[in-house]
């Protein structure tokens, strides 16, 4: 009798199905593009954070200022970054230099000890992070300068606004006669008309004594001011570009701004120039007659910009 055989289960196992190429491929291209969204994030996130601490560092500068005028009878601290005047100058010393590199340069590399000589210092805890940008990336002890035209005027042999530089240029035919023979002295708060608009401290990168960027900021902040003649607006000094063609300021009354005002082709010809010295603007220079209008407003009219 033969034996019914029941038929068996069939069994099937379920084994994981392998990823193709194509898939793979996939998945590793969208992790990557996750990943430099995630570090172009991270990396907005830190370039504004070292801009708003580059602010932050000016502002507390400015408000030391004016902690500094109410200890001294309203008299702001100079410019000037020595002591000592320049060689071409024809100005006497002075003893209130917000910073002092008299015997604080090593092969004209700024030394600590020029901050802590200068008037500002204990008026910032003696902070020296106060001094430097961290968007600095020249590894300097201080990444700011001073507007030339303010906290100056009686030490200049002509008793003009700025320590060194004359305001406006004398020698030019087209100087108003008003301007020519004009005594602007802002050694005072008093003698400062608006000081919510006037420039105070400004980043700047100044390679007139050694191309490498490791040199000092070599004293006050200035362009020319003179009127619209010639081959254009001069930058004598230019402001640093670290902030992506935005120029980190403070006026006077501690207020700051990062004003976008840089377009390209005065970009690349700021960051192409082996000393960051003598750039003419030329055309309707949008960006010189704005620094312009807040070197003294009040006081230097449209019609020298």
């Amino acid at each position: 009798m033969t034996k019914l055989q029941l038929p068996r289960r069939i069994r099937r196992t379920h084994q994981p199905r392998a990823f193709t190429l194509v898939e793979l491929l996939l998945v590793i291209s969208i992790i990557a593009i996750v990943i430099a969204l995630v570090l172009v994030s991270v990396s907005q996130i830190q370039n504004r954070s070292r801009a708003l601490t580059c602010l932050s560092n000016q502002r507390q500068l400015a408000l030391a200022n004016q902690s500094y005028a109410a200890d001294n009878n309203g008299r702001i601290v100079s410019p000037r970054t020595d002591s000592y005047p320049p060689p071409f100058s024809g100005s006497r010393p002075v003893g209130n230099c917000w910073v002092n590199t008299n015997n604080a340069l090593v092969n004209f590399i700024e030394q600590p000890k020029s901050l802590e000589n200068g008037a500002l210092w204990n008026y910032v805890d003696a902070n020296p992070r106060a001094y430097v940008s961290p968007m600095d990336p020249t590894g300097r002890v201080r990444s700011y300068s001073l507007s030339a035209f303010i906290g100056s005027g009686e030490m200049s042999y002509e008793r003009r606004a700025d320590d060194w530089f004359d305001f406006p240029d004398p020698s030019s035919p087209d100087s108003p006669e008003g301007f020519r023979d004009g005594q602007f002295k802002t050694v005072a708060m008093s003698q400062i008309p608006q000081p919510s608009r006037t420039l105070f401290s400004i980043t700047e990168e100044d390679r007139l004594n050694r191309q490498d960027g490791q040199g000092y900021n070599f004293m006050g902040w200035v362009i020319e001011v003179r009127p619209p003649t010639g081959s254009g607006g001069l930058w004598i000094d230019t402001p640093a570009l670290w902030n992506k063609g935005r120029v980190n300021i403070s006026f006077l009354d501690g207020s700051i701004d990062a004003p976008n005002i840089m377009y390209e082709q005065l970009s690349d010809a700021m960051a192409n120039n082996p000393i960051g010295h003598e750039v003419t603007e030329t055309g309707v220079r949008p960006a010189y007659r704005f620094m312009t209008s807040i070197l003294m407003p009040g006081i230097i009219r449209p019609e020298i910009q």
